[in-house]
C-alpha cells in the first residue's frame, strides 16, 4: 500500500503540497501553541517567571519531532 504525497522536500525541510499536510500542521501547531501560552500563564501565576523556557521545550520538541516523521512519511 502506498502512501499519499503530503509534503514535498525543499532543500533540507518539508512544504505541504497537499490539503492534508496543511490540515496535519495546523492540527499540531495550534494545540503546541495553545499549550505553551497556557504553560507560560500558569507559571507566570504560580511565580516562576524565570521557567518560561519550560513550557516551550516540553511541548515544542515532541511536536516538532511528531511533524518531521509525519512529513518524512509522507513525502
Amino acid at each position: 500500500m502506498q502512501r499519499e504525497k503530503w509534503f514535498d522536500k525543499i532543500a533540507w525541510g518539508y512544504m505541504p503540497c497537499h490539503w492534508k499536510g496543511v490540515a496535519v500542521m495546523a492540527a499540531v501547531i495550534f494545540p503546541t501553541a495553545a499549550a505553551i501560552f497556557v504553560g507560560q500563564t500558569v507559571l507566570d501565576y504560580l511565580g516562576y517567571r524565570s521557567a518560561d523556557w519550560l513550557p516551550f521545550f516540553a511541548f515544542f520538541v515532541p511536536a516538532l519531532l511528531l511533524l518531521e516523521r509525519v512529513a518524512r512519511r509522507h513525502s
